[in-house]
């Protein structure tokens, strides 16, 4: 869907005088099955002053230059977007053809760190029972905000495994690739939370396994930054999510996550940006304990199934790929 967007960027710029984020009521975007609210929309145009707005304008010329445009998502996933994208309707004329080939995700055998403490972990715990706690590379929390996590995780009495990073106090929310700090990032948990929390909970510093995490049968639940490949993995499990975004196009995707696919939670946070203990302990409790999560959870394990049938010998992703190689060959 951030192609839609990108593609009718020049369109909403003409039609929309004020920031996005201002804008009374929702958007109607191309490809959307639901209009989005402005503060919603990815946050590089949310400053429709700034250099990277300008380029973002820019975008849709270059994509034109393209022979075809390969797109890591499925039919079944994003259904009115690749039509909108195939049939040109709802966009300018002159798009190249579009491929959707996904769901591409890392397997478990791509290397990395040793994340066994983790996996031993989870072996011991009942099936469908941990919620894994990460927001992705790049993602760190304020200091304020980190502390009502860790209170929440620990008063909704869930079992968890956190991807713990140090804060960044840049903005109430969160920041960007602060993620390699080299603090001692336990040092700003809550006094007593690690041993309050010893038999429910796995607190691992910067990072974790996801992909193996993901595919465990104990990992029941996913509280998530949104990030594409996050989302993918995630779908390709079928674990449910609590949508939690931070920065880029991740608004966007919650929304999608939320709203139309129906397969996520998404906590509300105060008027300071902040997310509460109360409403932490409410979304998790929704996903892992009560009927709203067993409804999501059921809805994850049908995009789960076709993700992995776009994926088969007569798939759609397949088709596609197959349609791009006898391009090639043409040429």
């Amino acid at each position: 869907m951030s192609l839609s967007l990108i593609l009718y960027m020049p369109k909403l710029d003409q039609m929309v005088s004020c920031e996005f984020r201002d804008v009374p009521g929702p958007i109607k975007i191309p490809g959307f099955r639901y209009p989005v609210h402005g503060k919603d929309l990815p946050e590089p145009i949310q400053n429709r002053n700034s250099d990277i707005y300008k380029v973002f304008l820019k975008h849709p010329e270059r994509y034109r230059l393209a022979d075809g445009l390969l797109i890591n998502t499925f039919v079944d996933l994003e259904p009115e977007a690749i039509k909108s994208l195939q049939g040109g309707h709802d966009h300018e004329p002159g798009l190249p053809p579009i491929y959707p080939i996904g769901p591409l995700v890392q397997d478990s055998s791509s290397g990395g760190a040793d994340g066994s403490e983790c996996i031993k972990w989870l072996d011991d715990q009942a099936r469908d029972s941990v919620l894994y706690v990460s927001f992705g590379s790049g993602g760190t929390l304020s200091q304020a905000q980190l502390i009502e996590l860790a209170l929440g995780l620990e008063l909704s009495e869930q079992k968890f495994i956190w991807v713990l990073k140090s804060p960044d106090d840049k903005s109430a929310r969160a920041s960007f690739f602060s993620a390699q700090s080299n603090r001692d990032p336990f040092g700003f948990l809550p006094t007593g939370f690690l041993e309050r929390t010893k038999e429910r909970g796995l607190v691992v510093p910067s990072w974790a396994p996801q992909i193996e995490i993901l595919s465990h049968g104990s990992t029941g639940g996913f509280l998530t930054h949104c990030g594409w490949n996050s989302t993918l993995e995630s779908i390709v499990n079928g674990v449910p999510l609590i949508a939690w975004p931070l920065f880029a196009e991740q608004r966007t995707n919650a929304v999608v996550l939320t709203d139309d696919l129906k397969v996520a939670l998404r906590p509300k946070d105060n008027e300071n940006g902040v997310v509460g203990r109360e409403e932490i302990v409410k979304v998790v409790k929704g996903l892992m304990g009560g009927e709203e999560g067993d409804v999501i959870r059921d809805r994850m394990k049908l995009l789960k199934e076709s993700a992995a049938k776009a994926l088969s010998e007569d798939g759609t992703s397949t088709k596609a790929i197959s349609d791009l190689v006898v391009k090639l060959k043409n040429q």
